[in-house]
């Protein structure tokens, strides 16, 4: 491997990382307005029958909205 292919491909690397990390921020956004457990809720039963990487992250920020909810509850 040149060093310009090695170069090519460690750029390619941190650009879809940093894509990737774009893209979870902006659904970490989207998402943000899903604080009460009844918005949540109905959220998660929309993404519930799927079965995609996608729809785990979603479940994973919803859980995270939800415990944040009782977080501030119990404050």
């Amino acid at each position: 491997m040149t060093t310009s292919t090695l170069w090519n491909t460690v750029k390619d690397e941190l650009r879809e990382r940093r894509e990737g990390r774009e893209a979870l921020n902006r659904l970490r956004a989207d998402l943000q307005h899903y604080r009460t457990p009844s918005d949540i809720d109905d959220l998660l039963a929309s993404v519930d029958s799927e079965d995609t990487p996608e729809a785990e992250m979603i479940r994973s920020i919803l859980s995270e909205n939800l415990r944040g909810y009782h977080a501030r509850r119990s404050a």
